[in-house]
């Protein structure tokens, strides 16, 4: 079984988490999504709780009937890594499956810089969607690219709902 597992803080959940859940669903036989709780590179930008974020992950892929949500994060411990997540959930889903980690090419920026990158690709393999001004051209590591037609950024609109 293909296994993708889609990582983020979805705050706010968007059109663009959408598109993407969508685009996942329809070429992996799982989609895993990890509302995050950690957020190394956006610390304290967070605007819905956990709970909230959630709630809105399950409601709006609801439809779609190979999404599963986790809430491993949910109670992690400061240290806690993406690699812990992703050993978690190899753990409980078995070692006989293909693991892929979906991300933006925004987060492929900075991907070396991941605590244990170098085994988080032994473990899985990468499958990049784009994301608004962020190139996805990075030929030092290998992955699969997903084009998205949808360039909402949550990063966006939470600066719009601060604004009001």
């Amino acid at each position: 079984m293909r296994i993708v597992i889609f990582g983020g803080a979805f705050d706010p959940w968007t059109s663009a988490h959408q598109e993407i859940v969508q685009t996942l669903s329809q070429n992996y036989d799982k989609v895993i999504l990890v509302p995050s709780t950690i957020r190394y590179y956006k610390k304290n930008e967070q605007m819905f709780s956990f709970d909230d974020r959630f709630s809105a992950a399950r409601q709006n892929t609801a439809a779609f009937k190979n999404v599963a949500l986790s809430d491993i994060e949910k109670s992690a411990a400061d240290d806690w890594r993406y690699i812990d997540t992703l050993r978690a959930l190899i753990a409980q889903h078995g070692e006989n499956n293909e693991y892929f980690t979906a991300i933006g090419s925004d987060s492929l920026q900075n991907f070396t810089t991941w605590y244990k990158w170098e085994e988080i690709l032994s473990l899985s393999k990468l499958v990049v969607f784009n994301r608004p001004g962020h190139t996805s051209n990075f030929p030092q590591i290998q992955y699969e690219y997903l084009p998205m037609e949808n360039p909402v950024s949550s990063t966006q609109l939470r600066a719009e709902l601060r604004k009001r």
